[in-house]
């Protein structure tokens, strides 16, 4: 009976092994493992969550990126239109400028001219004249004066 007295008392002791192991051990052991696991679980989450917010960021930097390029496109484009039309500007009143200089350029030449002709006609006519009155000084008897004196008032009537 010794011997089924030791095995009863070596499965009780063994039994009462099990049951402090299980609470004393086991189940903190278990519990310790269970919140490692599960922190592990959220931090690959978190991680995860991450990458895609990441992923997501990323995108709207791309996009905000893009859309800056665009504008900036956009206002270089617009700049050079605007230097065009500067440009175009410029030259036309360039243009109109440089008519009007010559358009007064050619007033004052014709107004010059037209000086110029009556100064040479007063001289030419005031040169006639002086010459006519020496050679009518010189080559004139009174017949001839009374002659050309008759002939200009016939003319004269007759116009």
């Amino acid at each position: 009976m010794s011997l089924d007295l030791t095995l009863i008392a070596q499965m009780v002791i063994f039994i009462t092994m099990v049951i402090l192991m299980s609470k004393l051990l086991y189940q903190p052991l278990n519990d310790a493992m269970e919140s490692r696991t599960t922190k592990i679980a959220d931090g690959l989450a978190a991680a995860e969550a991450g990458q895609n917010a990441q992923a997501e960021a990323e995108a709207e930097v791309k996009v905000q990126l893009d859309a800056a390029k665009q504008r900036a496109v956009e206002i270089v484009a617009a700049a050079e239109r605007r230097a065009l039309e500067v440009a175009e500007e410029a030259t036309n009143k360039a243009r109109q400028e440089s008519a009007l200089i010559v358009q007064n350029a050619q007033d004052e030449a014709a107004g010059e001219e037209q000086r110029l002709r009556q100064a040479l006609q007063q001289e030419v006519a005031s040169l006639a004249m002086l010459a006519a009155e020496r050679i009518v000084e010189s080559e004139l008897d009174a017949s001839k004066h009374n002659a050309l004196i008759q002939k200009v008032i016939d003319q004269g009537v007759a116009a």
